[in-house]
């Protein structure tokens, strides 16, 4: 894929309004602001990644969550997608409205190479700067995230943190570590899991159902002596084929071996966390 800026694009097509007519027309799209890519790229954070080190220092370093979306792990904000990238501390960087620029100590193990030549900040150093500045909840979802994907392992994240041990955060980021687990298969599922643990419950994540040596279903939690399992309803992967028929087959598995299900979305958690909580208590105590 060919990225060019202004300039360039402007030359090969023969001047500004040839330019012009091409963006209007499609032909050519904007990537970033300063370089161009061709109409039938999709502008995804790898193509404006790759349109980044054409018009930002050589020193800049995609890094956060940017990074861990280009090596499979979305743990991306809602709403558009920003480039995010890293700088040594004291470098000029020219603002941009559509990049997320931080400065930050960065010796020369911390700098990687993606595919197609691509600087990026080493991969268990972007998760660890994330925990320290993230809030503890989404800190949790990407501690639960790269492990799950096999980026790193707990034991990693801390021998990370510990290297950073005076920066801010370190302390939140370790506890971050602590609550994680890397059988969590989804953000939500992770704050699901985070929001019951910090009421004080114990929850096992993906728990595998066995009853008279028979296996009947894995639950994303569970309270296996309470027979409870608690279930996050994800609205796309439940369109996805006969997922739905699945779900309500696994589900009648269940409640005919005596487990009570309780389904959560990410409304429940956005808009009625305490409630959420209040009706595991309830079923455990009803279970007790």
């Amino acid at each position: 894929m060919e990225v060019l800026t202004r300039p360039e694009l402007s030359a090969l097509l023969g001047g500004r309004r040839s330019l012009d007519a091409a963006l209007r027309s499609g032909a050519w799209q904007r990537a970033l602001v300063g370089t161009y890519v061709a109409g039938d790229v999709e502008l995804d954070l790898r193509v404006r990644s790759l349109a980044a080190r054409r018009v930002l220092p050589p020193q800049a370093l995609v890094a956060d969550r940017c990074l861990l979306w280009l090596l499979g792990v979305d743990v991306l904000p809602p709403g558009p997608a920003r480039l995010e990238v890293v700088v040594a501390r004291g470098t000029l960087v020219p603002k941009r409205q559509d990049v997320l620029t931080r400065e930050a100590a960065l010796p020369a193990h911390d700098r990687c190479l993606l595919a197609e030549e691509l600087p990026v900040l080493r991969p268990v150093r972007a998760a660890a700067d994330l925990l320290r500045r993230l809030l503890l909840v989404e800190a949790v979802v990407v501690a639960d995230a790269v492990q799950h994907a096999g980026l790193c392992s707990a034991a990693d994240l801390q021998q990370e943190l510990v290297a950073h041990a005076r920066l801010r955060g370190v302390r939140q980021a370790d506890r971050a570590v602590q609550l994680s687990s890397r059988l969590a298969e989804s953000p939500p599922e992770s704050r699901l899991r985070l929001l019951l643990v910090l009421a004080g419950l114990a929850p096992v994540p993906q728990h595998q159902v066995i009853e008279q040596g028979v296996w009947l279903a894995r639950v994303d939690l569970a309270f296996p002596q309470h027979r409870l399992a608690v279930e996050y309803d994800g609205r796309a992967a439940h369109l996805q084929g006969d997922a739905f028929v699945r779900e309500r087959r696994r589900q009648n598995l269940l409640l005919a071996a005596g487990w009570t299900v309780l389904r959560y979305t990410a409304e429940d958690l956005r808009c009625a966390p305490q409630r959420v909580v209040q009706e595991v208590r309830e079923a455990l105590q009803r279970a007790a």
